[in-house]
C-alpha cells in the first residue's frame, strides 16, 4: 500500500494491536486459572468476568483502528463498482468522512462517561469494586486511536477530492480481489524474511 496516511499510522495501529494481542493471551490465562481454581480448590479471582468485558471492549476499538489501517473494513460495492468514477470518487470520499465523523463522537461520548466516572467514583459491581476510570480511559484511548487515524484518512481523502487527483478511488475505494492478493503476497514475504532471519537462513 503506497499511500502516504498508512505508511504512518499502521506502525501504531500495529503496535496497538500487538499489545491487545498480549492482553487477550494474559486474560486467557487468567480464565484458564480460573476455571481450574473454581473446579478443584473452590477459589476464584472475583472480578474475572468484568476483566474479561473491559479487555474485550477495548480490543474492539482499538481493532477498528488496525482493521481500518490495513483497509479491511467491509464495504459493499456490488453497485458502486457500476458506477461512474466520479461519483465513485464522491461516494468515497463521503463514506471515509462520515466514518471519521462516527468515530469522534464515539471518542468525544467516551470522554464523557469516563469524566461522569471521575467525578462520582464510580466502582464496579464486584468484590474488587475496581475504579471504572481505571478500564474507560484505556477504553478512551483506544476510541482516540480510531478517531485520528480515520480523521486523518478522511482529510487525505477530502484533499485528493478536491484537488482531482486519481489515486483517490485506488487508496479509499474498497479493496479488489487483486489488491487483497498483492496484500497477502507482501505480507507472506514479510513472514518468510522474519523466519530466515531467525534462523540465520538456514530452511
Amino acid at each position: 500500500m503506497d499511500n502516504p496516511i498508512s505508511r504512518v499510522v499502521e506502525p501504531v495501529a500495529r503496535l496497538a494491536a500487538i499489545a491487545c494481542g498480549y492482553a487477550v493471551f494474559a486474560l486467557s490465562f487468567v480464565i484458564a486459572i480460573e476455571i481450574i481454581g473454581r473446579k478443584l480448590f473452590s477459589f476464584s479471582f472475583q472480578g474475572t468476568d468484568d476483566l474479561g468485558g473491559y479487555v474485550l471492549a477495548i480490543v474492539a476499538v482499538v481493532g477498528a483502528s488496525y482493521t481500518m489501517a490495513m483497509r479491511g473494513h467491509t464495504r459493499v460495492d456490488v453497485f458502486l463498482v457500476r458506477m461512474p468514477q466520479v461519483l465513485q470518487r464522491a461516494l468515497n470520499v463521503l463514506a471515509m468522512v462520515t466514518l471519521a465523523a462516527f468515530a469522534c463522537f464515539a471518542a468525544w461520548r467516551g470522554s464523557s462517561v469516563l469524566m461522569e466516572s471521575i467525578e462520582f467514583q464510580s466502582v464496579a459491581s464486584n468484590p474488587r469494586q475496581t475504579p471504572l476510570w481505571q478500564p474507560q480511559a484505556l477504553w478512551l484511548l483506544g476510541l482516540s486511536l480510531f478517531a485520528l487515524i480515520s480523521t486523518a484518512y478522511a482529510l487525505h481523502a477530502l484533499w485528493l477530492w478536491l484537488t482531482r487527483r486519481p489515486e483517490l478511488n485506488r487508496f479509499y475505494g474498497p479493496a479488489s480481489a487483486q489488491d487483497e492478493l498483492e496484500a497477502e503476497l507482501t505480507a507472506q514475504a514479510e513472514r518468510n524474511a522474519q523466519g530466515e532471519a531467525a534462523t540465520g537462513g538456514r530452511p
